[in-house]
């Protein structure tokens, strides 16, 4: 099982990140992943035709798409104009998701806060945890604010809060993710918790620097990206994927 997953566009009117998408999206449907998974932070100020023209893309993949909110994202507008794209549970916030396939499950959680950069994910463990216990295949939990240091001070203060109360839940389950997948950071990170592998996305915008401690704002030598997580014999192996090899051709 294939599955691309998109974080951080931050579509804008001056932005060249739209069109950073589409290339992705073409790539993708040359690629053809199982689903799709787009992990927040689609569009900066609620701008709806950036909802319009995403929605218009991701229309003309021929696989599922699941979509969750980030907090730079106006979530009405963002519910009106994808509308039968995103396939959340339920109509109204928190806007989660919930797919089992023959051999993954794909759960996404949204922690965002209204107003807020941070996110929380402690209302929300009641209900991951009745729908990790009904799972039936391996899972990847989905999420936009990681609920784990990556060692970048100023993201690590806007974070998903809780992150201890999610990781007692996931070591009382009978069957734990196979990995916590999220976005926010700009940049991708790789940790691991027990069996759980931690992650977070690159952007599809410009990735932050990598602040560490007293390290200097040293230019920045990453480009944007995105993840292809493939599901084999009960692993999870993801796959970072370039933007500039995109525009490049290769």
């Amino acid at each position: 099982m294939l599955v691309a997953q998109i974080s951080d566009i931050h579509a804008g009117p001056d932005s060249p990140s739209l069109l950073v998408f589409e290339r992705a999206i073409d790539w993708l449907k040359a690629f053809r992943p199982d689903a799709l998974v787009l992990t927040g932070d689609l569009v900066d100020d609620g701008w709806r035709e950036g909802y319009r023209r995403i929605a218009q893309s991701l229309l003309s993949l021929d696989f599922p798409v699941y979509l969750l909110p980030g907090n730079g994202d106006d979530q009405f507008v963002m519910r009106g104009e994808l509308a039968g794209i995103g396939n959340w549970v339920g109509t109204s916030v928190p806007m989660h998701f919930h797919a089992a396939f023959t051999d993954v499950t794909l759960v996404g959680v949204d922690v965002t806060v209204a107003g807020q950069s941070y996110g929380d994910i402690l209302q929300h463990l009641p209900w991951l945890g009745r729908t990790l216990a009904d799972a039936a295949t391996p899972v990847l939990v989905f999420m936009h604010q990681p609920p784990f240091e990556i060692g970048i001070e100023v993201l690590d203060q806007v974070g998903c809060r809780n992150g201890d109360a999610l990781l007692k839940l996931l070591k009382a389950v009978e069957r734990p993710p196979l990995g916590i997948l999220c976005g926010h950071v700009h940049r991708p990170v790789l940790s691991r918790t027990g069996s759980i592998a931690l992650q977070t996305c690159g952007s599809l915008c410009p990735p932050n620097p990598l602040l560490l401690g007293d390290r200097g704002d040293l230019p920045v030598l990453d480009v944007s990206s995105f993840l292809v997580h493939e599901v084999r014999n009960d692993r999870l192996l993801s796959h970072i994927v370039s933007m500039r090899s995109l525009a490049e051709g290769g």
